[in-house]
Parts: structure tokens; sequence; C-alpha cells
């Protein structure tokens, strides 16, 4: 009875998965990044702004970049020291909607004008497009050749000294609410010359709130303390913020929370899980692209004399669901109620009764046949004796 009240108390759980199928399903947010988003054509050409590009570069050449003189007036009059805005940034970069993006289709339908999908946000390795923040992708369609296909451009010949020493696209498939920056996933890395087919499956995870725990550690956290959904990217962000305006009294330009030195966040950085998140899982293929005969074709229509020109600068990407379904991962209560603990502890209750009651009856009869047994055997032993001594009297008395 105490260990089935102890259990009680710390409230286990079951996990069960449920699949949910849709006629029509709501396509994810696709944040794609250049990891060569720098324009050497638009980057000021002089030693100087080399040195200070190859300083913020990949950590593999950390070192070779020479010192600093920040007296040099020249850093002052290029604009160095000065509060910079997003349009300062995306001046160095290359294109994004007339750049990256070539062209691209949803369920067969081309749009050509990017920037009514796609949002431009600043992450750490450059500016970004993200989809699914002004305008909202539905399907009803499953396949390769349905859902997302885009032609990207990664414009090799003009590419600089950037976060990565690589060339190609990094794309993450994320829920809309979610950074795919904070959300421990990398996403996907693919080179120019390649056709990929990403093949997306989607999982929502619903855990029970306080006092039942998420993981064996933590709680999840539905809500923020202004009453807001809580997601746990936020949470880090907002942690990230905190820890830039310690370290230098300012705040990333590109953020856009409420946070001026006074977080509504723990001042630990605690970020537990949230009671409900959605997760894309997506399978990685890809064919060369294009194929000779294709590559040919491509290249007499744009008048293009470099054979290498789409291998070398073009990566198509095709997003789809495989099947419109939604794989459920929920966390449910052992106990439903505090009815259910005393049903179990009446049953165990009874059953020890009548285990008892019955254990009593069987070891009396038990030693009642025991008894029984013993009585017997000596009786028939001294009949047994007496009917021997009779015989050795009788053969004495012949002799």
């Amino acid at each position: 009875m105490i260990q089935e009240l102890g259990n009680y108390y710390n409230y286990p759980t079951y996990t069960t998965l449920e699949v949910e199928r849709h006629s029509e399903i709501e396509f994810p947010a696709v944040t794609i990044c250049n990891l060569n988003s720098l324009s050497k054509s638009l980057v000021l050409n002089d030693s100087r702004v080399e040195n200070y590009y190859l300083s913020i570069g990949p950590r593999e050449i950390f070192g070779l970049y020479n010192e600093f003189n920040w007296s040099d007036p020249f850093y002052e009059q290029n604009g160095f020291f000065r509060n910079r805005t997003v349009e300062d940034i995306l001046l160095e970069h290359k294109g994004l909607h007339f750049g990256l993006f070539n062209s691209f289709m949803f369920d067969q339908t081309a749009y050509l004008d990017s920037e009514e999908y796609f949002s431009v946000e600043l992450k750490p390795n450059g500016p970004c497009l993200t989809s699914n923040k002004t305008k909202i992708f539905k399907t009803s369609y499953t396949g390769s050749e349905y859902n997302f296909v885009m032609w990207l451009n990664v414009d090799r010949e003009n590419s600089y000294f950037g976060q990565w020493l690589g060339e190609g696209v990094q794309f993450t498939v994320h829920d809309k609410n979610e950074d795919p920056h904070f959300q421990g996933s990398s996403g996907y890395y693919v080179e120019p010359g390649h056709e990929y087919y990403s093949a997306l499956r989607k999982y929502t995870y619903k855990y029970l709130p306080e006092p039942f725990r998420a993981t064996p550690t933590e709680f999840c956290r539905e809500s923020f303390v202004n009453g807001e959904q809580y997601f746990s990217t936020k949470c880090w962000k907002e942690c990230y913020v905190r820890y830039i305006h310690e370290a230098c009294n300012c705040i990333d330009f590109d953020y856009k929370g409420e946070f001026y030195g006074n977080s509504k966040m723990k001042t630990d950085c605690h970020c537990p899980p949230a009671c409900s998140s959605t997760r894309y899982e997506v399978t990685l293929s890809s064919s060369i692209f294009p194929s000779d005969f294709y590559n040919d074709f491509l290249l007499k229509a744009v008048n293009e004399f470099d054979r290498d020109f789409y291998r070398k600068n073009f990566i198509v990407i095709h997003i789809y669901f495989d099947e419109l379904k939604t794989t459920i991962v929920k966390q449910s209560p052992v106990y439903g109620s505090s009815v259910e603990i005393f049903g179990n502890l009446g049953g165990q209750m009874g059953l020890f009764l009548g285990a008892s009651i019955l254990t009593i009856t069987e070891l009396g009869e038990f030693l009642g046949f025991v008894l029984l047994f013993i009585w017997k055997k000596c009786k028939n032993g001294n009949r047994t004796n007496f009917s021997e001594e009779k015989n050795v009297n009788a053969t004495l008395e012949e002799m």
C-alpha cells in the first residue's frame, strides 16, 4: 500500500503514438541560407577590409589575419563604428530574392516573386530567407513533383570571406513559430550541381504540464509570463540576447523581442521543453544536376558559354510530404484520477486477504494429512513387529 501511494505521488506517465491523417496540411517553414553570402563585387576592395572579414571568418583559419590599427581614419570613414541596419548589411551580400532564388514552384504553380512568400532574416552566418512568415502554404498533394521545388543560384564567382570554407546552401525545415538557429538542428548542407529530394514527416509532441515531468529532470512549460504560447527556441534566443547585453551592453538590432535589460525569463537561463511542439523529419536523397543532355539544352537556352555554369552554381531542392499525416507522440498519466489509486489499493487488499484465508486453510489441511500419515505409519509398524516376533517363537518351539 505504501509503495502504491509512493508511486501515485511520483506522477508516472506512459507514452502513446497516434496517427492523424489529413485531407489538407499546412506546409512547414523553410529557412534557406547561402553558405557564402558576402559578395566580392559589393565589398570595398581594400586589404584592411579583407583583413576584417578574415578575422571573423571560419575558426579553421583563425589567427591568419593581421592585428588591427583601429586608430586608422579609414575605419571611421567607411562606417566601421556606425550603427548598422539590416539594409546596410544586405548591401554587402549577394542578392536573395533576385539572386539566390532563381525560381520556385509550389504544387506545380510557378511563383516568380519570392518577396511575397519569403522574408529576410539575419542569422549568424548572414542573411537568410524564411517562408510561411507572411503567407501560409497548404497542400493536398504528396510526392516529389508537388509542394516546394526551388532553383537556387549560389553565384560562386562572387564568393568572398564568409563563415564557411565550403560552397553551397544550408536549409532547415521547421515550425513557423520556431527559430531554427536555436532549435538544436543545423539543418542540411547541399552543394551545387545536384538535385535534392527531401521527404517530410510531421511529428507533434504533447507533454503533460506540472506536476508531471516531461523528462526525468524537467517539467514542460505552456506559456510565457505574458500569457503567450511558450516555445523553447524563443527562450534560448532571449538567453542569447541577455548574454550579449551583459557582455557589451548592446542588443542585436535584428532582435524584435521586449528585452531592454529587464528580461522576463529566469536569470539562470533555464529553457525547459514546451508542452506542445512540432518537428519535421527529413529524408534526403540526391542526383546529379543537370544531366549532360539537359546541361547542353539549358546552356543554349540562356546563351551561356561556360559548360559547367549550372553545375557550379545551381542547386534544385524538392521539399515534399510523403504522406498527409501527423504522428502524435503523447504523454498520458498512469493514474487518470485519484479514484483509480483507491481501486488499486482495494483490489490489492482484497487479494491479500483472500490469499491469507486460502493459505491458512491449505496449511491446516496439509498438517492434517501429515499427522494422519504419521499415525498410520506408526500403527502399521507395530503390527509388523508383533507378527515377526510371533513367527520367531514358533520356529524355536519346533526345534
